[in-house]
């Protein structure tokens, strides 16, 4: 059986990881976990594999 949602970490353009799953919170703690202390365009997104659509992102711009 495969995972309900899909979350996914890019850098810039560039997909650096990602990771699948049933729950949506513990997902976002993991991409929020991943970009914790690192510096650049970090985003993400979780994904409902079954509908294709986002349901949770986030962003992370460095500082000015």
């Amino acid at each position: 059986m495969t995972a309900h949602y899909t979350a996914r970490i890019y850098f810039d353009e560039g997909e650096v990881d990602h990771e699948s799953g049933d729950d949506i919170d513990a997902l976002y703690n993991w991409m929020l976990s991943k970009a914790q202390g690192k510096f650049g365009n970090f985003n993400g997104e979780i994904v409902d594999n079954k509908t294709g659509k986002v349901v949770k992102s986030f962003r992370k711009a460095p500082p000015d």
